[in-house]
């Protein structure tokens, strides 16, 4: 049982880029006019390069999709491949030859077998239709689990036969996938399935709460008609639902389950059904509703260890680590090759099986970048057109890596960019909004480093455009392309956002100062460059505090559904709050340069400014105008309010404090984002 994340334990303090320059914005090389006096960040504007044609495959996603095809074939891998006509088990024992597998009441050795970019892997036939039968491999005398098992007998080390592939969604084939020209179109929601619906207040039917298809029941509300679970999610316009883990997990829900004991087999807690073929079609028709409603989904995958060295040890001790790596001691070795193969053909598994739409790794600085890398470029290749979301933390579980040049860090992250893995920013995390667990507010409370909030909102660019890593690892500015920083302000970890507001002494409630923290934050989120990011309940205030205890909200993975379940009547309490996400969201989703695609147009055509605190971006969304922008973003954590002079044109207020605006006044509130819009009709 792991506890929560940590943050990266090296400093990240933002360090001046060698040779860089400051200067004023001026007319003739700003893209706003030099009556605002801001000082802009060096490198942010002028003198950038021509674009990278190359960039446009990185930056790239996919058009709207057809149906994926099902192929009910079995992938030819390890553990129990299914046909009618026969099984072939297969597993790793790279120190023994002493290898079986028992299956129907009957015991058969296992001979080893060549097997392409498999090495050490023994391999046995069974004639005959096994679907449905429990089998144990046995290694060196010892029962041992499955590590590619589809399905398992659960609170054992038996697995199940059976071809995943060939279980079929109730509706026979997979709905189309929603539509993404390009990953930074994206808005992430993360969720646990059971703390999503499990409070009566969702107005999921009882039996579904907590379930695979109770996230995915329509027409649910709250007890004052508005709408909650996934019609909630629609609402609110995301485009992605990040599932926390939904892998079998060893220990008991409400736990969150960051504790794998099978990373194949969807977690039977959250299955209405104990038949294997049933708990599978579940799964794969939740899928394909959140898909029909027009949300992709990821999964939080925790490849980094599993719930004890006794998932796999007694197969070979090579699966782990000497040293604790992810802080629970149990920490995988995905330097070693066969490793990697089972975590890449975990990926496959669920992007061909189950039609998932890309991964969140939990620790992903546990891992080799070379091996995230070949993962995720595999990935892509294999299933082009798929526009698969791939993200991770760029840091371990607290540890001292003595690897830690060859694990996936801000440094690494360049080195990454063929494989489209973004990485939660937790540089730009802190400086908006402090510590996690701490009562500093950073720049949300009107302190911290403006400049470092300037380069966060560009999407953390690097100095120089490059695929090679950084020497400084926790360099924060890293993103070789938008689409690599995860922006966020909120996770399952540590205090939630609202809670953050609070115990750092913010009064004021929804109404005053706290909600009005609350929208400033998550308006720079929705402002910025990158793929924006969201923990469950944010837009409505939830809070995971009881009776004042903090401490438990600060680390609730163990913590019961009175502090982690979503309250949905919050939802009526706050409605202002949910109102200002949905509108920020929309405006993100109808402003192209608030979602700029490359390096290049990021250099190229936006300029970010300081001015005493407050920030301000002029961007353009054509790349053929880049000195005409389009959109102006207003950063004020000031009490005062803030004048910008906006570029020449005729110019609307889009967004501020309260949501969706309109209007011709230029004022910026204090704490507040505010966001103007060019009137093309009136030209420039």
């Amino acid at each position: 049982m792991r506890d929560s994340n940590p943050p990266p334990t090296a400093p990240r303090r933002r360090k001046r880029r060698p040779g860089g320059r400051r200067a004023r914005w001026a007319t003739a090389a700003a893209l706003a006019t030099a009556a605002v006096t801001a000082t802009l960040l060096p490198g942010t504007g002028n003198g950038a390069p021509a674009a990278d044609p190359s960039n446009a495959a990185v930056g790239a996603g996919a058009a709207a999709q057809p149906a994926t095809p099902l192929d009910t074939t079995a992938l030819d891998t390890l553990g129990a491949i299914h046909t009618p006509d026969a099984t072939t088990f297969r597993i790793w024992s790279p120190e023994t030859a002493d290898v079986s597998v028992t299956v129907g009441g009957e015991t058969h050795a296992m001979s080893p077998v060549e097997l392409a970019d498999y090495t050490d892997v023994y391999e046995v036939v069974v004639e005959g239709d096994l679907n449905g039968a429990t089998y144990q491999f046995h290694v060196g005398g010892n029962a041992v689990r499955d590590p590619y098992a589809q399905m398992v007998n659960p609170g054992t080390t038996e697995g199940v036969v059976i071809n995943a592939a060939s279980v079929t969604p109730s509706d026979g084939s997979w709905a189309p996938t929603p539509e993404l020209v390009n990953r930074e179109d994206a808005v992430v929601y993360e969720l646990s399935v059971r703390n999503f619906t499990i409070d009566p207040s969702s107005g999921v039917d009882e039996e579904l709460r907590g379930t695979f298809a109770g996230l995915t029941q329509t027409g649910t509300t709250n007890g004052d008609g508005l709408a909650t679970g996934i019609d909630h999610l629609k609402e609110l316009g995301v485009t992605h639902v990040q599932l926390m883990p939904s892998f079998d997990f060893n220990s008991t829900v409400p736990n969150w389950g960051y504790d794998p004991s099978n990373f194949n087999v969807p977690e039977e807690q959250f299955s209405r059904f104990t038949e294997p073929e049933e708990r599978i079609r579940e799964f794969k028709d939740m899928v394909n509703e959140f898909h029909e409603n027009d949300i992709r989904v990821l999964m939080d995958v925790v490849y980094n260890h599993t719930y004890s060295k006794e998932a796999f040890e007694d197969i070979t001790g090579q699966y782990y680590t000497p040293e604790d790596l992810a802080g629970v001691g149990n920490s995988l070795d995905d330097g070693n090759p066969m490793v990697s193969r089972m975590i890449r053909d975990s990926l496959e598994h669920w992007v061909r099986n189950y039609n998932i739409d890309g991964f969140r790794f939990d620790l992903a600085g546990v891992h080799h970048y070379a091996n995230v890398a070949e993962w995720t470029e595999y990935l892509h290749a294999a299933y082009p057109g798929r526009a698969l979301q791939v993200h991770g933390e760029p840091w371990c579980g607290g540890c001292t890596d003595p690897l830690e040049s060859s694990k996936v860090r801000y440094g690494t992250v360049p080195a990454l960019a063929g494989g489209h893995l973004g990485v939660f920013n937790g540089a730009y995390r802190d400086a908006l909004k402090g510590g996690t667990r701490d009562t500093v507010l950073g720049y949300m409370g009107g302190g911290g480093d403006p400049a470092a909030i300037a380069s966060g909102t560009r999407g953390s660019p690097l100095a120089e455009h490059s695929t090679e890593p950084l020497p400084n690892p926790w360099d924060p500015n890293f993103a070789h392309d938008p689409e690599q920083t995860i922006n966020y302000v909120s996770a399952h970890d540590d205090l939630n956002l609202w809670d953050k507001i609070t115990y750092s002494g913010v009064t004021g409630g929804a109404e005053g100062r706290a909600g009005r923290m609350n929208r400033f934050a998550a308006g720079m989120v929705l402002t910025s460059q990158g793929i924006p990011f969201f923990y469950e309940g944010d837009e409505f205030l939830h809070s995971k505090v009881v009776n004042g205890d903090y401490e438990t909200a600060k680390n609730s993975y163990n913590a019961g559904d009175e502090v982690n379940a979503l309250d949905w009547d919050e939802k009526t309490q706050n409605a202002a709050t949910f109102a200002y996400y949905r509108d920020a969201i929309a405006l993100r989703q109808s402003t192209p340069a608030l979602r700029l695609t490359s390096w290049d147009a990021v250099q190229n055509q936006m300029v970010t400014g300081v001015d005493g605190s407050v920030v301000v971006s002029a961007i353009s969304s054509d790349p053929n105008s880049p000195a005409e922008p389009d959109t102006v973003v207003v950063y004020n954590p000031t009490d005062a309010d803030y004048q910008p002079s906006l570029p020449p044109g005729s110019w609307s207020r889009a967004l501020d404090a309260g949501g969706a605006a309109d209007g011709s006044d230029t004022t910026c509130e204090g704490l507040a984002v505010t966001v103007f819009t060019r009137d093309a009709a009136a030209g420039a």
